[in-house]
């Protein structure tokens, strides 16, 4: 797979997809780590004279965060001190236009590429190199960059379809997040994997790919509570709240983990409900459990502690609903722990932000969450196969 050390950019016009998805609020994109990484590479380019058309999306359809990419141009030219022009159509004379006007660093960036209904297609590359939007661009740029790491899994026509027709190119986010969750990934052992999060199912595939090469698995979240339930613990009104969200749907699959390698797998021991503490077994038929307790929080740090390696994907309770403390005790023991640490999946990354550590606290912080779960699962990536087969 190419990177762009191999890449003459200088006078090229350069397709750039990145993943800009950031969170809103009141209608405003906020500014994240995902953000920041993408002005890195986003400088490069221009600094090594391309002329950079970047392509990224924001929500999916029906959201209430399914938004233009206008404003997220304002802010790029507001962080990079360099105008970023905004090209609201996809075809026709504008979209030519924009791209014959651009001197050597110049930076451009297109309307947000999944209002195109074609793009969300999930469909090979050699398919999604019929698109029309596609077929319509391909004259007007040199070469592509894929630095969307945390879309990778998204056989989506921007993601693969590039790749039939221009010389492509591994962005310097996607080559780094490649390497560490590899090195993670294949190279794991004698360590701890700390799963947390919402979904069962996407620690389901992460146990049944590491679990033989790491000392435990601490878990938290729902996949934790999950754990309870199957044991035959209350949970108070959490219980219903995982079966109505279809959340036990993985639960013979995760039993079966636990019947297997139950000396590796420790769940929590009490939980947090807005009355306070419980033990496991305690917790009031009418209350909802949020986050791992006291005990179980104290637990997982020393172990955190001890540990020469540790994986953490997910919060450990609904920390985007205030209830953090949890999560915050064991991001806070993960960055002054000197041991290799990488944080990644879903929320986890902005964890990191939320409460005040620095990236370069943690061995590797990733940004992605469906990618980064399906490669830590061993699963091949639409995209990362679309640039090593060219």
């Amino acid at each position: 797979m190419k990177n762009l050390d191999d890449a003459e950019l200088e006078g090229k016009n350069v397709v750039l997809r990145t993943d800009l998805n950031l969170p809103v609020e009141d209608g405003e994109p906020q500014k994240t780590v995902r953000f920041d990484r993408y002005l890195e590479t986003i400088r490069e380019l221009s600094e090594r004279g391309a002329r950079t058309m970047i392509i990224a999306h924001q929500g999916r359809p029906a959201r209430n965060d399914f938004l233009s990419l206008e404003r997220h141009s304002e802010i790029l030219s507001e962080s990079m001190d360099q105008k970023v022009n905004f090209v609201q159509s996809f075809f026709g004379s504008q979209l030519g236009d924009a791209v014959a006007c651009m001197d050597n660093g110049d930076i451009c960036m297109l309307e947000n590429i999944r209002f195109l209904s074609e793009e969300l297609q999930n469909a090979s590359p050699e398919k999604h190199a019929e698109d029309y939007f596609i077929q319509n661009a391909v004259d007007y740029f040199d070469l592509y960059v894929d630095d969307a790491f945390s879309a990778a899994h998204r056989s989506h026509g921007s993601m693969v379809g590039f790749t039939e027709l221009l010389d492509s190119y591994a962005g310097p986010i996607m080559q780094r997040e490649l390497e560490n969750c590899r090195k993670v990934r294949d190279e794991f052992d004698e360590g701890l994997l700390v799963l947390g999060g919402e979904k069962p199912s996407d620690v389901i595939g992460m146990l049944e790919e590491m679990i033989e090469g790491v000392d435990e698995v601490l878990l938290g979240g729902v996949p934790g509570e999950l754990a309870l339930k199957i044991k035959g613990n209350e949970l108070g009104e959490k219980g219903e709240w995982i079966e109505k969200h279809g959340f036990d749907t993985k639960a013979s699959e995760l039993e079966e983990m636990m019947d297997e390698y139950g000396e590796k797998i420790t769940v929590p021991e009490d939980l947090r409900t807005d009355s306070g503490n419980h033990e496991v077994g305690e917790v009031p038929e009418d209350e909802m459990t949020w986050d791992i307790g006291e005990k179980t929080e104290e637990k997982y740090a020393e172990k955190i502690k001890k540990a020469e390696a540790v994986v953490m994907k997910g919060p450990m309770g609904a920390f985007d609903q205030g209830h953090e403390k949890g999560s915050k005790k064991i991001v806070e023991e993960l960055a002054e722990n000197k041991a290799y640490t990488v944080i990644g999946g879903g929320h986890t990354s902005s964890l990191v932000q939320r409460f005040d550590h620095e990236l370069d606290d943690f061995a590797h912080v990733s940004i992605a969450g469906g990618a980064f779960v399906r490669f830590m699962s061993g699963e091949d990536l639409a995209a990362v196969e679309a640039l090593r087969n060219r």
